[in-house]
């Protein structure tokens, strides 16, 4: 009785960790959007009135698979035509307008990060 419990107890975590393995991906699971040549990625600055909404400058046109980099106009989490903006003052932001409505603050990535 023993060893079917241990067997089983092997099988199990293969199981567990196969599945969480595929869930996941092997890819990064960053937040990207690519505007103007530019990458943004998700970020834990707050969106805060200090970063006023600008001008639309964009749309998301395609949604990548998340493991794949997005190119132009492209992101690998928000969907087709969520709106892109500038934030006033600074080209270090951006902020997407998804399709519920709500906004999420990414920020340039510079070389080096």
């Amino acid at each position: 009785m023993k060893k079917a419990i241990f067997i089983f107890s092997i099988v199990y975590l293969f199981i567990v960790t196969g599945c969480n393995q595929e869930s996941t991906g092997t890819g990064s699971s960053a937040v990207i959007v690519v505007v103007n040549n530019k990458e943004y990625n998700g970020t834990e600055d707050k969106l805060d009135k200090s970063k006023e909404l600008g001008e639309e400058i964009g749309t998301v046109e395609k949604k990548t698979k998340p493991d794949k980099m997005p190119q132009e106009n492209q992101s690998n989490y928000f969907g087709v035509g969520s709106k892109i903006y500038s934030v006033k003052g600074t080209e270090d932001y951006i902020i997407v307008i998804d399709k519920n409505n709500e906004k999420e603050l990414l920020k340039k990535v510079t070389k080096g990060e």
